[in-house]
């Protein structure tokens, strides 16, 4: 089974792999997915559409999902809410 081996091939490397699909995009995503679940060790991989390709895709390992103690990214602060009224820029600047 080709899908199990893209699977544990993303798995065995560092962060990840990109594969080109031929044929059918959906039934490949498909049996790549139905692979990715017959083995628990292959739930840290993710799989992306590339945003730089609508023939490709990432094979992505998330190591957090196995560490949750692992270092993460912060998450993001809402901005402070200033006193007084909004402008927009083109109000700053004179643009229009």
């Amino acid at each position: 089974m080709r899908e199990a081996e893209l699977l544990y091939e993303a798995y065995n490397s560092d962060f990840g792999i990109e594969v080109e699909l031929f044929g059918n995009y959906q039934v490949s995503l498909q049996r790549l997915y139905a692979a990715k679940r017959k083995d628990p060790d292959l739930e840290i991989i993710q799989i992306f559409k590339s945003p730089s390709s609508h023939t490709h895709i990432w094979i992505v390992k998330n190591d957090t999902l196995r560490h949750p103690n692992a270092p993460q990214a912060q998450p993001i602060k809402q901005n402070p809410q200033g006193d007084g009224p909004l402008f927009s820029l083109a109000d700053l600047f004179g643009d229009e």
